[in-house]
């Protein structure tokens, strides 16, 4: 055969080119045997891996079955009963679809499958060098044992890794498909070290005990439950505390119509939800569900299927970042028991705090400020109601944390005004606010003005919708923000563009502060006479500490 000319691939060969995409490792025929099984309709799947899956991968379920005429045809690419026309393509539900996965691991693998269907009185059997179905034994369903991954392509073979990193993929797709559908029983046999046995689950009341044991007691402890709907999608599910943050990505698990996925989209507003919450290299836990219209999503992006596209993916990021933030205030403002001290009401505190002489601000150098933020002794700090901390050095002082740190932001705006480097955010889910015809006249009057300060909008005769806004007022509620703009623009003088950015500053909101690494470069702030410090910091009389500190 001349070399340089096109031809056909064998099939045998063509088969092998797909399992390279589909069968990465033995997780990979795991995950998709299991779908199978789903898309089947099991209630109960049992699996069995030996070798850390290069010897044994037996997936078996009480599903639908196949039709005996249909063995053979199953291990052949691209025949499936799940898609029947073009139209279907883009309102898929099932987590299989192409056709591909069964005879590309068939072509790497010493496949063996088992069917039952209810109206028949016996299984049958074919394998992947024995398509001819033979008569077997076997109750209702499917089983599929999958043999000497890669026998055939000793290269890819030595690219697997150790028998402990294998299991632990294995471990991992089985968590994350066991998630995916509480209402499915499963059990696992890793080479005979680790059995999981879970119960299939119809009320979602009793969800936690999966939860538990598979993403730990702690997360159910540390988790709150958050629902979220936009139209017709709704995000549920559970999120961590900030202060229950991990090292490892090991508790994230996020489902879109039943089916795990990875997206950046998705990644990206979970981060940006927690924000500064999370501590530097440190992990948030979560698991979501998001259901929404199959024609909202694109699942036809990888041979994997782990990867989507969203058709509107600024709305899906928006929905997720607000359901997340509303569920962490929630949790913050929840008193933990556990860090409870024995300190006065902030009623009290206030009351002891108002008879201290302010503290005189004075100049110090930056290397001074990281001396003292150095000297005072963080074990021993404590922050109350997510306001107050007392501090002991350089002397015994109390810092209004939520007042200075809106002090700081409030500098951080006026100098980013003043060196024109505002940044701006996005709204990613856009309200229509209405309005009379005449503050519409005087919005669109100070575009230009309120564009340089990083707001712009968009109107029609009878409403508004925000666009952009500063970033650094993020956290303003935009209805707030709309009424206080409203609110400017009517005064007589209005065209003073100065009392427009003392207004906007003051939109800024107190947020409260609830970890210490939140705390320290605000405390570090306040003692280098970064900012005003007048209502924020009260020196204290040594003698009153016992007095904070003690039984009310």
């Amino acid at each position: 055969m001349n070399e340089t000319r096109i031809h056909a691939l064998p099939l045998h060969l063509a088969n092998q080119i797909a399992a390279g995409e589909v069968v990465e490792r033995p997780a990979s025929v795991l995950k998709e045997l299991v779908e199978n099984s789903i898309d089947a309709g099991a209630s109960q799947i049992d699996i069995i891996i030996e070798g850390a899956g290069s010897q044994l991968i037996k997936v078996t379920d009480n599903g639908v079955g196949i039709h005996p005429e249909d063995l053979a045809l199953a291990l052949s690419r691209h025949a499936t009963s799940k898609l029947h026309s073009s139209e279907q393509l883009s309102v898929i539900g099932s987590l299989g679809f192409r056709g591909e996965a069964l005879p590309s691991i068939a072509s790497v693998t010493r496949l063996s499958l088992i069917s039952k269907q209810a109206e028949h009185d016996c299984a049958w059997q074919v394998r992947s060098d024995q398509l001819q179905p033979e008569p077997a034994a076997h109750p209702n369903g499917t089983s599929v044992s999958v043999a000497e991954l890669f026998f055939n392509l000793p290269a890819r073979r030595r690219f697997l890794r150790s028998n402990k990193t294998e299991l632990h993929h294995l471990i991992t797709t089985f968590y994350r498909l066991a998630l995916s559908r509480f209402d499915i029983g499963f059990s696992a046999r890793f080479d005979e070290q680790t059995s999981i046995k879970l119960s299939a689950l119809k009320s979602a009341d009793t969800y936690s005990q999966r939860l538990a044991k598979i993403c730990g007691q702690a997360f159910v402890r540390d988790a709150n439950y958050l629902e979220q709907s936009f139209e017709d999608i709704h995000l549920s599910g559970w999120v961590s505390k900030p202060s229950a943050h991990r090292a490892q990505t090991d508790v994230q698990y996020f489902f879109i119509n039943g089916r795990v996925i990875k997206d950046r989209v998705i990644n990206h507003a979970i981060r940006q939800a927690y924000g500064d919450l999370l501590p530097s290299g440190r992990q948030a836990a979560y698991v979501l569900y998001l259901t929404m219209p199959l024609d909202r999503v694109d699942v036809n992006v990888h041979p994997t299927k782990h990867e989507v596209r969203f058709r509107d993916a600024r709305l899906i990021h928006g929905l997720i970042n607000k359901a997340i933030q509303e569920a962490i205030q929630e949790t913050l403002e929840k008193t933990d028991p556990q860090t409870e001290l024995n300190l006065p009401e902030t009623r009290q505190v206030n009351e002891q705090v108002s008879g201290y002489q302010a503290e005189k601000s004075s100049r110090q150098s930056a290397t001074r400020v990281n001396s003292l933020a150095h000297t005072i002794d963080w074990s021993a700090a404590s922050i109350l109601h997510g306001r107050f901390i007392v501090i002991n050095s350089p002397e015994p002082a109390l810092i209004d944390l939520q007042q200075a740190d809106k002090r700081i932001r409030q500098q951080q705006f006026k100098q980013a005004i003043q060196d024109n480097n505002l940044t701006s955010r996005p709204i990613l889910v856009p309200i229509r606010f209405p309005l009379s015809a005449s503050d519409i006249d005087k919005f669109q009057h100070f575009k230009t003005c309120l564009s340089s300060y990083a707001i712009e909008f968009e109107t029609d005769d009878r409403s508004l919708t925000i666009k952009r806004i500063p970033f650094l007022l993020s956290q303003v509620a935009l209805p707030d923000l709309v009424k206080r703009l409203t609110t400017i623009l009517d005064k007589e003088n209005n065209d003073n563009e100065q009392l427009l950015v003392d207004e906007l500053i003051r939109l800024l909101p107190e947020s409260p502060i609830h970890s210490l690494e939140q705390a320290k470069p605000i405390i570090e702030s306040v003692l280098s006479n970064n900012i005003d410090k007048t209502d924020c910091y009260r020196k204290l009389d040594p003698s009153l500490l016992t007095g904070l500190f003690s039984s009310s």
